[in-house]
């Protein structure tokens, strides 16, 4: 009798998987040109609330409902990512080109709340990338998940570097809204290179599929992997160093445009250097915390964090801030591909990276929008200056919960998938 062949094998004949490195170089390497939209749009914040006259909450809405958007789109999409594994490509694509169609909306919204309705459209097309991207490096990589995360999150800064250098130069010449349109075309054509390239990577539809019991399963297994697990601690880790990332992230283009008054192009560049060192610090860590656990690096990284926000005000308007915002970057982001990582460790073997994922990229954005309006309130009625000393507070508490992982949690990160 003939043995059945798995049509998911990458040895049957009816399925030819996308090669990893392929996967890989595209997943990773198109990450860049998202995040280079993202960070640069911090450096267009200054010039959208001088150009409509907004008040500094205003301004810190703007950025609050990027991540609200982007929070309810993960929470959700990396739930039915898992459930349909076969539309990865589609959805890696779709993804792609809503990001393309929200930023050209928003280069044409007329009024202010047209634009924060752009922004929502823009920001579900980033949420969308993260969970399949994600979690296809994660389920391909197993023993190397902490590098490959974080060489995602590293190209991510190679964008976050590019983006608002080339937008600070831009902007001498161009008007923001001539910025925020003009990319639209590349990223389209990048979304259908991309469903070229990774049209195989989620294999074939598997019939048959009772998708009502699929949901229950995942739901149950989902359940089951925040018992006992120190998953509720992962999650809290990562929320708050998400709370103090998003309280300055807008702040310090606003700090450096309004109080210091710098340039764009000087502003565009301090921006940069918020995210350059990452490119190479990331990978680091993230290959680091695969050899001797998750736990000691995220403590580190949460610890050095404290420092720099405080020094930044204390730094005036010299070379001081300057070094302060670089060195800074050297920690930016680094915790979230650990706790990505950490929580993919935990729910190994179960088929819910998306849904990890998306849940925790969720409940980073809807805490970080929270700090973001806070630190808006903080700026207009106290300072500028107690903005930065609220996310030094917060990345303080940030540090105290990473001190809580179980201590059995560098044994759980290391068994292999």
């Amino acid at each position: 009798m003939a043995e059945a062949v798995d049509p998911r094998s990458t040895t049957s004949p009816e399925y030819q998987r996308t090669k990893d490195p392929v996967m890989a170089a595209t997943v990773i390497g198109a990450h860049a040109l998202e995040h280079m939209y993202g960070r640069a749009f911090l450096v267009l914040i200054p010039q959208i609330y001088i150009t409509l006259g907004l008040a500094p909450i205003q301004a810190g809405l703007l950025d609050a409902v990027r991540q609200l958007s982007g929070g309810a789109t993960s929470m959700t999409g990396g739930f039915f990512v898992d459930m349909f594994q076969h539309r990865r490509a589609h959805i890696l694509a779709f993804s792609m080109g809503l990001i393309a169609v929200g930023y050209f909306l928003v280069s044409i919204a007329p009024t202010y709340g047209l634009i924060l309705a752009a922004l929502a459209v823009a920001s579900a097309g980033t949420a969308l990338w993260h969970p399949p991207a994600l979690g296809l490096l994660a389920q391909r990589f197993p023993q190397q998940r902490g590098l490959f995360i974080s060489l995602h999150r590293s190209t991510g800064n190679i964008g976050d570097w590019l983006g608002p250098l080339i937008v600070g130069g831009l902007l001498a010449v161009v008007g923001w809204r001539w910025i925020v349109g003009g990319g639209t075309p590349v990223l389209l054509v990048f979304a259908v290179v991309i469903f070229f390239l990774l049209r195989n990577v989620g294999g074939p539809k598997i019939e048959g599929v009772d998708y009502k019991a699929k949901f229950r399963t995942q739901v149950r297994d989902m359940r089951e992997s925040f018992r006992g697990t120190g998953m509720w601690w992962i999650f809290t880790v990562s929320a708050v160093r998400g709370m103090g990332d998003r309280s300055l992230l807008w702040v310090i283009p606003l700090y450096l445009t309004d109080q210091l008054e710098l340039s764009s192009f000087w502003v565009g560049f301090h921006v940069a250097l918020l995210a350059a060192p990452g490119i190479f610090v990331g990978p680091m860590f993230g290959a680091l915390s695969d050899k001797i656990g998750r736990k000691p690096i995220i403590i580190f990284i949460m610890a050095s964090a404290v420092i720099f926000p405080t020094t930044m005000a204390l730094g005036g308007d010299g070379l001081g801030m300057t070094i302060s915002v670089l060195f800074f970057g050297v920690f930016l982001f680094s915790v979230n591909s650990l706790t990505q990582a950490a929580a993919i460790d935990v729910a190994s073997g179960k088929g819910l990276e998306g849904t990890f994922i998306g849940l925790m990229w969720g409940s980073n954005a809807f805490f970080g929008a929270m700090a973001s309006i806070i630190s808006g309130v903080i700026v207009e009625y106290i300072g500028w200056h107690a903005a930065f000393y609220f996310a030094s507070g917060l990345f303080f508490l940030g540090f105290l919960s990473s001190l809580a992982l179980p201590g059995d949690f560098i044994k759980r990160e290391r068994q292999p998938a």
